[in-house]
């Protein structure tokens, strides 16, 4: 995958001839655009979310320094090459205490780039690599906390773990058991036509349903027993409203099943005082 670079250059000649010398893809970029100046860059690179921007810092109407400082607060992860004259040190300087990732004397030469360039593609492989890790990362931890949460709803269900270990074990996870009534639903999905022959993707439709009606509550969890069987645990404040709050719930999936080649057996537990009460 390659890397979008931006130049901004107010010399025509400076431009066209980095531009049109530099062998962008050899280095895995692609030239993504230019600019005569950093206020008719802005909006150019604010389109393109370039991954380097190159500039100049001597320019017209914005000069670089000022387009760095305003790049470095809207586009934070671009990275940052300044072209100055060997007149322009203290420029310089303040660029680099913004900072911009290099910076080439002028005049510029093709194999100054050329180095720049190489040593960005590298460190942005490097970013790139450590992100996809840490993506990666998350997803497994986001993973085992589900697992880790659907035992203890499991455990819950089958009378397996006492409430002061329930509790204990669902503050880590995000879990917020504390309610005054508990009860469970058991969820059996069959098709209509028992003769009909078996699809996977029938059953998944209805277990769709269920997990969008079900997953903007934090008063009820589900248990993906298999992928015939959910189980439904539900807290509320009081017996009656948690009874109320089921009604609604099984209404509306019912409502929206019937849509759907397979039928729905439902078993619900009666409300208890106690989440390690709802095991049958």
């Amino acid at each position: 995958m390659s890397y979008k670079v931006f130049f901004v250059e107010d010399e025509v000649v400076t431009r066209e001839g980095i531009r049109d010398k530099v062998d962008w893809h050899r280095h895995g970029f692609e030239f993504c655009g230019e600019a005569p100046d950093g206020e008719m860059a802005l909006p150019l690179l604010h389109a393109a979310r370039p991954d380097v921007l190159i500039t100049d810092i001597k320019m017209p109407f914005m000069d670089g320094l000022e387009l760095s400082r305003i790049v470095r607060e809207r586009l934070p992860a671009t990275k940052i090459v300044i072209l100055s004259g060997h007149d322009e040190f203290e420029y310089a300087q303040a660029a680099i205490t913004l900072g911009v990732t290099d910076y080439l004397l002028k005049p510029v030469t093709v194999q100054d780039l050329n180095a720049v360039l190489r040593k960005l593609a590298a460190q942005l492989d490097q970013e790139r690599q450590a992100q996809e890790n840490l993506k990666r990362l998350r997803a497994q931890a986001e993973e085992n906390q589900s697992s880790a949460r659907e035992r203890l709803l499991l455990d819950l269900v089958v009378g397996a773990v006492s409430s002061a270990e329930a509790l204990d074990r669902a503050r880590p996870l995000g879990v917020e058991l504390i309610a005054s009534a508990y009860l469970v639903v058991v969820i059996k999905i069959d098709l209509r036509d028992p003769t009909a022959p078996f699809d996977y993707r029938e059953y998944e439709q209805v277990r769709q349903i269920v997990f969008r009606l079900v997953d903007p509550n934090p008063d009820v969890f589900l248990i993906k027993k298999d992928l015939e069987e959910l189980v439904l645990i539900m807290k509320g404040n009081t017996p009656e409203a948690l009874e109320r709050q089921r009604d609604a719930l099984l209404n509306a999936i019912r409502h929206r099943v019937r849509a759907t080649k397979c039928a729905l057996t439902i078993g619900c537990g009666v409300t208890r005082p106690r989440p390690t009460d709802i095991c049958p």
